[in-house]
Protein backbone atom coordinates (compact mmCIF):
# COMPACT_ATOMS: atom_id res chain seq x y z
CA UNK A 1 0.00 0.00 0.00
CA UNK A 2 2.90 2.38 0.71
CA UNK A 3 5.28 1.28 -2.06
CA UNK A 4 4.13 3.77 -4.69
CA UNK A 5 4.25 6.90 -2.43
CA UNK A 6 7.65 5.86 -1.06
CA UNK A 7 8.99 5.43 -4.56
CA UNK A 8 7.72 8.87 -5.58
CA UNK A 9 9.37 10.45 -2.56
CA UNK A 10 12.65 8.66 -3.21
CA UNK A 11 13.16 10.02 -6.75
CA UNK A 12 12.15 13.15 -8.69
CA UNK A 13 8.88 13.11 -10.60
CA UNK A 14 9.55 13.56 -14.32
CA UNK A 15 6.97 16.33 -14.50
CA UNK A 16 9.01 18.36 -12.00
CA UNK A 17 12.14 18.29 -14.18
CA UNK A 18 11.60 20.77 -17.04
CA UNK A 19 15.36 21.21 -17.52
CA UNK A 20 16.24 17.57 -17.93
CA UNK A 21 17.62 18.17 -21.41
CA UNK A 22 20.27 20.49 -19.99
CA UNK A 23 21.02 18.64 -16.75
CA UNK A 24 22.31 15.14 -17.50
CA UNK A 25 23.28 14.81 -13.83
CA UNK A 26 19.57 14.71 -12.99
CA UNK A 27 19.10 11.76 -15.33
CA UNK A 28 21.98 9.97 -13.63
CA UNK A 29 20.25 10.53 -10.27
CA UNK A 30 17.18 8.62 -11.37
CA UNK A 31 16.82 4.90 -10.61
CA UNK A 32 17.89 2.72 -13.52
CA UNK A 33 14.33 1.63 -14.33
CA UNK A 34 13.26 5.29 -14.69
CA UNK A 35 16.31 6.57 -16.51
CA UNK A 36 15.36 5.01 -19.85
CA UNK A 37 11.74 6.13 -19.46
CA UNK A 38 12.91 9.69 -18.86
CA UNK A 39 15.10 9.59 -21.93
CA UNK A 40 12.21 8.35 -24.08
CA UNK A 41 9.83 10.99 -22.71
CA UNK A 42 12.29 13.76 -23.42
CA UNK A 43 12.81 12.44 -26.92
CA UNK A 44 9.06 12.38 -27.52
CA UNK A 45 8.72 16.00 -26.37
CA UNK A 46 11.50 17.29 -28.62
CA UNK A 47 10.68 18.47 -32.16
CA UNK A 48 11.17 15.84 -34.85
CA UNK A 49 14.35 16.70 -36.77
CA UNK A 50 14.17 16.86 -40.55
CA UNK A 51 16.77 14.11 -40.90
CA UNK A 52 18.20 11.28 -38.78
CA UNK A 53 21.06 11.91 -36.39
CA UNK A 54 23.08 9.65 -34.09
CA UNK A 55 20.81 8.78 -31.19
CA UNK A 56 21.68 9.43 -27.58
CA UNK A 57 22.00 6.38 -25.38
CA UNK A 58 21.94 2.73 -26.30
CA UNK A 59 18.40 1.75 -25.36
CA UNK A 60 15.99 -0.30 -27.46
CA UNK A 61 14.77 1.09 -30.77
CA UNK A 62 11.37 0.35 -32.34
CA UNK A 63 11.53 -1.82 -35.44
CA UNK A 64 10.73 -0.16 -38.73
CA UNK A 65 7.40 -1.09 -40.35
CA UNK A 66 9.22 -3.33 -42.84
CA UNK A 67 11.14 -5.06 -40.05
CA UNK A 68 7.94 -5.64 -38.09
CA UNK A 69 6.36 -7.36 -41.10
CA UNK A 70 9.46 -9.44 -41.84
CA UNK A 71 9.70 -10.43 -38.18
CA UNK A 72 6.15 -11.82 -38.27
CA UNK A 73 6.80 -13.54 -41.60
CA UNK A 74 9.86 -15.25 -40.15
CA UNK A 75 7.82 -16.58 -37.24
CA UNK A 76 5.15 -17.94 -39.59
CA UNK A 77 7.55 -19.26 -42.26
CA UNK A 78 11.08 -19.77 -40.87
CA UNK A 79 13.72 -18.98 -43.47
CA UNK A 80 11.39 -16.94 -45.70
CA UNK A 81 13.31 -13.73 -45.01
CA UNK A 82 16.84 -15.03 -45.57
CA UNK A 83 18.89 -13.72 -48.47
CA UNK A 84 22.09 -15.37 -49.71
CA UNK A 85 25.22 -14.05 -51.38
CA UNK A 86 28.22 -16.17 -52.43
CA UNK A 87 31.60 -15.31 -53.97
CA UNK A 88 34.40 -17.56 -55.18
CA UNK A 89 37.89 -16.59 -54.04
CA UNK A 90 40.82 -17.93 -56.05
CA UNK A 91 44.24 -17.16 -54.61
CA UNK A 92 46.22 -17.31 -51.35
CA UNK A 93 43.39 -16.60 -48.92
CA UNK A 94 44.22 -16.40 -45.21
CA UNK A 95 41.16 -17.83 -43.39
CA UNK A 96 42.24 -16.33 -40.06
CA UNK A 97 42.56 -12.86 -41.54
CA UNK A 98 39.20 -13.31 -43.26
CA UNK A 99 37.52 -14.27 -39.99
CA UNK A 100 39.01 -11.24 -38.25
CA UNK A 101 37.89 -9.01 -41.12
CA UNK A 102 34.34 -10.37 -40.96
CA UNK A 103 34.26 -9.72 -37.21
CA UNK A 104 35.49 -6.19 -37.83
CA UNK A 105 32.68 -5.50 -40.31
CA UNK A 106 30.09 -6.84 -37.86
CA UNK A 107 31.51 -4.48 -35.26
CA UNK A 108 31.33 -1.53 -37.65
CA UNK A 109 27.60 -1.89 -38.36
CA UNK A 110 25.03 -1.94 -35.57
CA UNK A 111 22.47 -3.59 -37.86
CA UNK A 112 24.69 -6.71 -37.95
CA UNK A 113 24.79 -7.06 -34.17
CA UNK A 114 21.17 -6.35 -33.38
CA UNK A 115 18.58 -8.73 -32.05
CA UNK A 116 14.90 -8.27 -32.80
CA UNK A 117 12.19 -9.41 -30.40
CA UNK A 118 8.54 -8.82 -29.59
CA UNK A 119 9.43 -6.31 -26.86
CA UNK A 120 7.67 -3.02 -26.29
CA UNK A 121 8.01 -1.15 -29.57
CA UNK A 122 4.47 0.16 -29.54
CA UNK A 123 1.19 -1.71 -29.91
CA UNK A 124 2.61 -5.20 -30.19
CA UNK A 125 5.53 -4.13 -32.36
CA UNK A 126 8.99 -5.67 -32.13
CA UNK A 127 12.04 -3.74 -30.95
CA UNK A 128 15.73 -3.73 -31.79
CA UNK A 129 18.45 -4.26 -29.20
CA UNK A 130 22.02 -3.48 -30.27
CA UNK A 131 24.70 -5.61 -28.64
CA UNK A 132 28.06 -4.03 -27.89
CA UNK A 133 30.32 -6.80 -29.18
CA UNK A 134 30.14 -8.54 -32.57
CA UNK A 135 29.64 -12.29 -32.67
CA UNK A 136 30.83 -14.07 -35.81
CA UNK A 137 28.94 -17.20 -36.85
CA UNK A 138 31.35 -18.83 -39.29
CA UNK A 139 31.42 -22.47 -40.33
CA UNK A 140 34.39 -23.81 -42.31
CA UNK A 141 33.87 -26.87 -44.52
CA UNK A 142 36.79 -28.63 -46.23
CA UNK A 143 35.73 -30.10 -49.58
CA UNK A 144 39.21 -30.29 -51.10
CA UNK A 145 39.36 -34.10 -51.05
CA UNK A 146 35.94 -34.60 -52.69
CA UNK A 147 35.79 -35.54 -56.40
CA UNK A 148 35.25 -32.48 -58.65
CA UNK A 149 31.66 -33.38 -59.55
CA UNK A 150 30.67 -33.98 -55.97
CA UNK A 151 32.49 -30.84 -54.89
CA UNK A 152 30.54 -28.69 -57.35
CA UNK A 153 27.27 -30.28 -56.27
CA UNK A 154 28.07 -29.65 -52.61
CA UNK A 155 28.85 -25.98 -53.29
CA UNK A 156 25.48 -25.60 -55.03
CA UNK A 157 23.77 -27.38 -52.13
CA UNK A 158 25.46 -25.18 -49.53
CA UNK A 159 24.60 -21.97 -51.39
CA UNK A 160 20.96 -23.03 -51.85
CA UNK A 161 20.70 -24.18 -48.24
CA UNK A 162 22.08 -20.88 -47.02
CA UNK A 163 19.23 -19.03 -48.74
CA UNK A 164 16.67 -21.18 -46.90
CA UNK A 165 18.28 -21.09 -43.50
CA UNK A 166 16.21 -19.86 -40.56
CA UNK A 167 18.01 -17.06 -38.75
CA UNK A 168 16.96 -16.58 -35.13
CA UNK A 169 16.41 -12.83 -34.97
CA UNK A 170 15.55 -12.89 -31.27
CA UNK A 171 19.04 -14.17 -30.46
CA UNK A 172 20.76 -11.68 -32.74
CA UNK A 173 21.42 -14.13 -35.56
CA UNK A 174 21.00 -11.72 -38.45
CA UNK A 175 23.95 -13.17 -40.38
CA UNK A 176 25.73 -16.49 -40.79
CA UNK A 177 28.75 -17.36 -42.91
CA UNK A 178 30.21 -20.50 -44.48
CA UNK A 179 33.70 -20.79 -45.93
CA UNK A 180 33.98 -23.72 -48.31
CA UNK A 181 37.56 -24.84 -48.98
CA UNK A 182 37.76 -26.34 -52.45
CA UNK A 183 41.55 -26.44 -52.67
CA UNK A 184 44.72 -24.83 -51.40
CA UNK A 185 43.94 -21.53 -53.14
CA UNK A 186 40.27 -21.96 -53.93
CA UNK A 187 37.41 -21.02 -51.58
CA UNK A 188 33.77 -20.00 -51.66
CA UNK A 189 32.45 -17.55 -49.07
CA UNK A 190 28.70 -17.80 -48.47
CA UNK A 191 26.78 -15.11 -46.60
CA UNK A 192 23.28 -15.62 -45.28
CA UNK A 193 21.67 -12.39 -44.08
CA UNK A 194 18.14 -11.62 -43.00
CA UNK A 195 16.22 -9.10 -45.08
CA UNK A 196 15.14 -7.34 -41.88
CA UNK A 197 18.70 -5.99 -41.58
CA UNK A 198 20.26 -6.29 -45.01
CA UNK A 199 19.07 -4.78 -48.31
CA UNK A 200 20.61 -4.94 -51.78
CA UNK A 201 22.62 -1.77 -51.24
CA UNK A 202 24.05 -3.31 -48.07
CA UNK A 203 25.77 -6.04 -50.11
CA UNK A 204 28.06 -3.50 -51.76
CA UNK A 205 28.72 -1.71 -48.44
CA UNK A 206 29.51 -5.01 -46.71
CA UNK A 207 31.90 -6.26 -49.39
CA UNK A 208 33.76 -2.95 -49.59
CA UNK A 209 34.18 -2.87 -45.82
CA UNK A 210 35.35 -6.49 -45.88
CA UNK A 211 37.99 -5.57 -48.47
CA UNK A 212 39.27 -2.74 -46.28
CA UNK A 213 39.28 -4.83 -43.11
CA UNK A 214 41.09 -7.75 -44.79
CA UNK A 215 43.79 -5.34 -45.98
CA UNK A 216 44.15 -3.93 -42.47
CA UNK A 217 42.75 -0.52 -43.30
CA UNK A 218 41.25 1.27 -40.31
CA UNK A 219 37.66 2.34 -41.00
CA UNK A 220 35.56 4.32 -38.58
CA UNK A 221 31.92 3.24 -38.12
CA UNK A 222 29.46 5.10 -40.36
CA UNK A 223 28.28 8.38 -38.89
CA UNK A 224 24.68 7.19 -39.15
CA UNK A 225 23.67 3.67 -38.15
CA UNK A 226 20.49 1.86 -39.18
CA UNK A 227 18.99 1.97 -35.64
CA UNK A 228 19.50 5.77 -35.75
CA UNK A 229 17.38 5.85 -38.89
CA UNK A 230 14.77 3.50 -37.39
CA UNK A 231 14.40 5.65 -34.26
CA UNK A 232 14.02 8.80 -36.35
CA UNK A 233 11.62 7.18 -38.82
CA UNK A 234 9.22 6.13 -36.05
CA UNK A 235 9.07 9.68 -34.68
CA UNK A 236 8.77 11.16 -38.18
CA UNK A 237 5.90 8.81 -39.07
CA UNK A 238 3.99 9.84 -35.97
CA UNK A 239 4.72 13.56 -36.46
CA UNK A 240 3.62 16.25 -38.92
CA UNK A 241 6.14 15.21 -41.55
CA UNK A 242 4.74 11.69 -41.81
CA UNK A 243 1.17 12.99 -41.76
CA UNK A 244 1.91 15.38 -44.63
CA UNK A 245 3.57 12.67 -46.70
CA UNK A 246 0.67 10.31 -46.06
CA UNK A 247 -1.75 13.02 -47.14
CA UNK A 248 0.16 13.42 -50.39
CA UNK A 249 -0.09 9.72 -51.19
CA UNK A 250 -3.77 9.59 -50.27
CA UNK A 251 -4.39 12.32 -52.83
CA UNK A 252 -2.05 10.80 -55.40
CA UNK A 253 -3.75 7.40 -55.25
CA UNK A 254 -7.33 8.60 -54.76
CA UNK A 255 -10.02 6.83 -56.75
CA UNK A 256 -8.01 3.67 -57.39
CA UNK A 257 -9.34 0.29 -56.28
CA UNK A 258 -7.08 -2.07 -54.34
CA UNK A 259 -5.53 -4.96 -56.21
CA UNK A 260 -7.57 -8.12 -55.96
CA UNK A 261 -6.15 -10.83 -53.71
CA UNK A 262 -5.61 -14.31 -55.09
CA UNK A 263 -6.65 -17.40 -53.12
CA UNK A 264 -3.16 -17.67 -51.67
CA UNK A 265 0.51 -17.09 -52.30
CA UNK A 266 3.10 -19.48 -53.73
CA UNK A 267 6.24 -18.17 -55.38
CA UNK A 268 7.39 -18.98 -58.89
CA UNK A 269 10.39 -17.76 -60.89
CA UNK A 270 10.75 -17.24 -64.62
CA UNK A 271 13.82 -16.05 -66.59
CA UNK A 272 12.76 -13.22 -68.91
CA UNK A 273 14.35 -11.04 -71.55
CA UNK A 274 13.45 -8.38 -74.10
CA UNK A 275 14.33 -8.25 -77.77
CA UNK A 276 17.62 -6.30 -78.09
CA UNK A 277 16.57 -4.50 -81.27
CA UNK A 278 13.28 -3.36 -79.69
CA UNK A 279 14.91 -2.11 -76.49
CA UNK A 280 17.75 -0.35 -78.29
CA UNK A 281 15.39 1.53 -80.61
CA UNK A 282 12.91 2.12 -77.79
CA UNK A 283 15.58 3.59 -75.51
CA UNK A 284 16.68 5.92 -78.31
CA UNK A 285 13.08 7.07 -78.74
CA UNK A 286 12.77 7.60 -75.00
CA UNK A 287 16.02 9.54 -74.79
CA UNK A 288 14.77 11.90 -77.50
CA UNK A 289 11.77 12.63 -75.27
CA UNK A 290 13.87 13.07 -72.13
CA UNK A 291 12.98 9.64 -70.72
CA UNK A 292 15.47 7.26 -69.09
CA UNK A 293 15.49 3.54 -70.00
CA UNK A 294 13.46 2.85 -66.85
CA UNK A 295 10.86 5.45 -67.78
CA UNK A 296 10.67 4.06 -71.32
CA UNK A 297 10.13 0.50 -70.13
CA UNK A 298 7.59 1.70 -67.56
CA UNK A 299 5.61 3.50 -70.29
CA UNK A 300 5.52 0.29 -72.35
CA UNK A 301 4.52 -1.75 -69.30
CA UNK A 302 1.75 0.75 -68.55
CA UNK A 303 0.31 0.10 -72.03
CA UNK A 304 0.37 -3.66 -71.43
CA UNK A 305 -1.29 -3.32 -68.01
CA UNK A 306 -3.89 -0.81 -69.23
CA UNK A 307 -4.96 -3.20 -71.98
CA UNK A 308 -5.09 -6.01 -69.44
CA UNK A 309 -7.27 -3.90 -67.13
CA UNK A 310 -9.70 -3.18 -69.95
CA UNK A 311 -10.08 -6.90 -70.65
CA UNK A 312 -10.43 -8.02 -67.04
CA UNK A 313 -12.16 -4.98 -65.48
CA UNK A 314 -14.42 -3.47 -68.16
CA UNK A 315 -16.35 -1.39 -65.63
CA UNK A 316 -13.28 0.16 -63.99
CA UNK A 317 -13.72 3.92 -63.49
CA UNK A 318 -10.08 4.93 -63.73
CA UNK A 319 -7.93 3.98 -66.67
CA UNK A 320 -4.75 4.90 -64.84
CA UNK A 321 -2.13 2.25 -64.19
CA UNK A 322 -0.14 1.95 -60.97
CA UNK A 323 3.15 0.06 -60.84
CA UNK A 324 5.17 -0.44 -57.68
CA UNK A 325 8.90 0.12 -58.02
CA UNK A 326 11.46 -0.81 -55.37
CA UNK A 327 13.52 2.20 -54.26
CA UNK A 328 16.66 2.37 -52.14
CA UNK A 329 14.99 4.64 -49.57
CA UNK A 330 18.36 6.22 -48.74
CA UNK A 331 17.23 9.70 -49.61
CA UNK A 332 19.09 11.57 -46.87
CA UNK A 333 22.82 12.11 -46.58
CA UNK A 334 24.63 9.80 -44.18
CA UNK A 335 22.68 6.66 -45.08
CA UNK A 336 24.87 5.54 -47.97
CA UNK A 337 27.59 3.91 -45.82
CA UNK A 338 25.32 1.99 -43.44
CA UNK A 339 24.16 -1.60 -43.59
CA UNK A 340 20.43 -1.94 -42.97
CA UNK A 341 17.01 -2.47 -44.52
CA UNK A 342 16.14 0.93 -45.98
CA UNK A 343 14.29 -0.32 -49.08
CA UNK A 344 10.76 0.80 -49.80
CA UNK A 345 8.32 0.50 -52.69
CA UNK A 346 7.10 3.64 -54.44
CA UNK A 347 3.73 3.54 -56.25
CA UNK A 348 3.96 5.17 -59.68
CA UNK A 349 0.60 6.21 -61.15
CA UNK A 350 0.69 6.64 -64.93
CA UNK A 351 -2.12 8.60 -66.55
CA UNK A 352 -3.48 6.45 -69.39
CA UNK A 353 -6.61 8.47 -70.07
CA UNK A 354 -7.72 9.48 -73.57
CA UNK A 355 -6.05 8.00 -76.63
CA UNK A 356 -2.37 8.69 -75.91
CA UNK A 357 0.42 8.01 -78.35
CA UNK A 358 3.54 6.35 -77.02
CA UNK A 359 5.41 9.64 -77.36
CA UNK A 360 2.75 11.30 -75.19
CA UNK A 361 2.85 8.44 -72.71
CA UNK A 362 6.62 8.83 -72.38
CA UNK A 363 6.08 12.36 -71.12
CA UNK A 364 3.44 11.22 -68.65
CA UNK A 365 5.67 8.38 -67.39
CA UNK A 366 8.62 10.75 -67.02
CA UNK A 367 6.63 13.14 -64.84
CA UNK A 368 5.07 10.31 -62.81
CA UNK A 369 8.44 8.69 -62.08
CA UNK A 370 10.08 11.99 -61.15
CA UNK A 371 7.27 12.94 -58.79
CA UNK A 372 7.02 9.52 -57.15
CA UNK A 373 10.73 8.91 -56.60
CA UNK A 374 11.04 12.32 -54.97
CA UNK A 375 8.88 10.93 -52.13
CA UNK A 376 10.63 7.82 -50.81
CA UNK A 377 10.49 8.70 -47.13
CA UNK A 378 7.18 7.00 -46.39
CA UNK A 379 7.69 3.23 -46.04
CA UNK A 380 5.36 1.08 -48.10
CA UNK A 381 4.17 -0.67 -44.93
CA UNK A 382 2.84 2.65 -43.64
CA UNK A 383 0.75 2.95 -46.79
CA UNK A 384 -0.57 -0.58 -47.16
CA UNK A 385 -0.88 -3.82 -45.23
CA UNK A 386 -1.02 -4.44 -41.51
CA UNK A 387 1.57 -1.76 -40.64
CA UNK A 388 -0.46 1.08 -42.12
CA UNK A 389 -1.97 2.14 -38.80
CA UNK A 390 1.43 3.38 -37.61
CA UNK A 391 1.18 6.44 -39.84
CA UNK A 392 -2.36 7.54 -39.28
CA UNK A 393 -4.35 4.97 -41.21
CA UNK A 394 -2.55 4.42 -44.49
CA UNK A 395 -4.22 4.51 -47.87
CA UNK A 396 -7.41 2.67 -48.73
CA UNK A 397 -10.20 1.27 -46.61
CA UNK A 398 -10.29 -1.56 -44.13
CA UNK A 399 -7.62 -3.32 -42.10
CA UNK A 400 -4.67 -4.58 -44.08
CA UNK A 401 -5.68 -2.61 -47.18
CA UNK A 402 -4.08 -3.88 -50.36
CA UNK A 403 -2.01 -1.61 -52.62
CA UNK A 404 -3.55 -0.44 -55.92
CA UNK A 405 -0.92 -2.33 -57.93
CA UNK A 406 -0.25 -6.02 -58.51
CA UNK A 407 2.92 -5.70 -60.59
CA UNK A 408 6.27 -4.47 -59.35
CA UNK A 409 8.98 -3.46 -61.78
CA UNK A 410 12.65 -2.52 -61.46
CA UNK A 411 15.53 -1.92 -63.83
CA UNK A 412 18.58 -2.67 -61.72
CA UNK A 413 22.03 -1.19 -62.14
CA UNK A 414 24.16 -3.67 -60.23
CA UNK A 415 27.83 -2.70 -59.79
CA UNK A 416 30.67 -5.18 -60.14
CA UNK A 417 31.39 -7.19 -57.00
CA UNK A 418 33.25 -4.60 -54.85
CA UNK A 419 35.36 -7.21 -53.04
CA UNK A 420 39.04 -6.49 -53.61
CA UNK A 421 41.41 -8.83 -51.77
CA UNK A 422 45.18 -8.80 -52.42
CA UNK A 423 46.27 -11.50 -54.87
CA UNK A 424 42.78 -13.02 -55.05
CA UNK A 425 40.36 -13.11 -57.98
CA UNK A 426 36.71 -12.72 -57.01
CA UNK A 427 33.65 -13.85 -58.93
CA UNK A 428 29.96 -14.09 -58.15
CA UNK A 429 28.58 -17.56 -57.50
CA UNK A 430 25.07 -18.08 -58.93
CA UNK A 431 22.52 -18.81 -56.27
CA UNK A 432 18.79 -19.35 -55.94
CA UNK A 433 16.50 -16.54 -57.12
CA UNK A 434 15.87 -13.72 -54.69
CA UNK A 435 12.69 -13.52 -52.63
CA UNK A 436 11.65 -10.02 -53.55
CA UNK A 437 7.93 -10.55 -53.06
CA UNK A 438 8.46 -11.25 -49.35
CA UNK A 439 10.38 -8.00 -49.04
CA UNK A 440 8.31 -5.73 -51.27
CA UNK A 441 4.71 -6.90 -50.73
CA UNK A 442 2.83 -5.93 -47.56
CA UNK A 443 -0.04 -8.12 -48.85
CA UNK A 444 1.66 -10.89 -50.91
CA UNK A 445 -1.59 -12.48 -52.13
CA UNK A 446 -2.30 -9.33 -54.16
CA UNK A 447 1.01 -9.52 -56.00
CA UNK A 448 0.94 -10.90 -59.51
CA UNK A 449 4.62 -10.45 -60.37
CA UNK A 450 7.82 -8.63 -59.57
CA UNK A 451 9.84 -8.12 -62.74
CA UNK A 452 13.50 -7.31 -62.14
CA UNK A 453 15.58 -6.53 -65.21
CA UNK A 454 19.24 -5.68 -65.74
CA UNK A 455 20.70 -3.88 -68.75
CA UNK A 456 24.07 -5.40 -69.60
CA UNK A 457 26.06 -5.53 -72.85
CA UNK A 458 23.13 -4.25 -74.89
CA UNK A 459 20.67 -6.82 -73.56
CA UNK A 460 17.85 -6.40 -71.06
CA UNK A 461 17.04 -9.55 -69.14
CA UNK A 462 16.33 -10.76 -65.65
CA UNK A 463 13.81 -12.67 -63.57
CA UNK A 464 10.08 -12.43 -63.04
CA UNK A 465 9.06 -13.60 -59.60
CA UNK A 466 5.35 -14.31 -59.54
CA UNK A 467 2.46 -15.64 -57.48
CA UNK A 468 1.37 -19.04 -58.81
CA UNK A 469 -2.11 -18.43 -57.43
CA UNK A 470 -2.43 -15.24 -59.50
CA UNK A 471 -0.84 -16.21 -62.84
CA UNK A 472 0.86 -18.97 -64.76
CA UNK A 473 4.42 -18.80 -66.01
CA UNK A 474 3.10 -18.45 -69.56
CA UNK A 475 0.92 -15.48 -68.58
CA UNK A 476 3.81 -13.74 -66.85
CA UNK A 477 6.08 -14.40 -69.82
CA UNK A 478 3.49 -12.93 -72.16
CA UNK A 479 3.20 -9.84 -69.96
CA UNK A 480 6.96 -9.21 -70.24
CA UNK A 481 7.01 -10.04 -73.96
CA UNK A 482 4.21 -7.50 -74.37
CA UNK A 483 6.60 -4.75 -73.29
CA UNK A 484 8.87 -5.62 -76.21
CA UNK A 485 5.95 -5.70 -78.62
CA UNK A 486 4.80 -2.24 -77.51
CA UNK A 487 8.31 -0.86 -77.99
CA UNK A 488 8.61 -2.39 -81.46
CA UNK A 489 5.32 -0.87 -82.58
CA UNK A 490 6.06 2.51 -80.96
CA UNK A 491 9.40 2.87 -82.70
CA UNK A 492 7.72 2.62 -86.09
CA UNK A 493 4.73 4.82 -85.22
CA UNK A 494 5.53 6.88 -82.09
CA UNK A 495 2.67 9.31 -82.78
CA UNK A 496 -0.04 6.68 -83.16
CA UNK A 497 -2.45 5.94 -80.34
CA UNK A 498 -1.36 2.97 -78.23
CA UNK A 499 -4.62 2.95 -76.23
CA UNK A 500 -8.02 3.45 -77.77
Amino acid sequence: MTAAPAERQGSPDLRDLPGLQDTPDVLDALPAHKRELARLLLQAQAPVPSRPAPRAGGGPVPATPAQARLFLQEAADPGAGTGSHAVRLRGPLDPGTLAAALTSVLGRHEALRTRLDGGHGGPGGPVQHVTAEPYLRLQVLDLADAPPGRRAAEVARQVAGSARRHLDLASGESTRFRLLRLGEDDHVLVLAAHLAFFDGWSSAVFLKDLSDAYRGRACAPPALQFPDFAAWQRRWLEGPGGAAELGHWRDALAGLPPARAARGFARGHLPVGLDPAATSAGFALGAAEGATPFMTLLAALAVVLARRQEREEPGRRSRDVVVGTPAAGRVLSGMEDAVGQFTTVVPIRVDCSGRPSFRSLLGRARRAVTDALARQRLPVDALFGEGRGRAGGGVGAGDGAAPPYSVLFALHNYPAVPLDLPGISVEQVPGPPARHLELYSPVPATALACVGLVERDGRVSGTAEYNRFAATAAEVGDLVDGVGRVLSAAVHEPGSAVLT
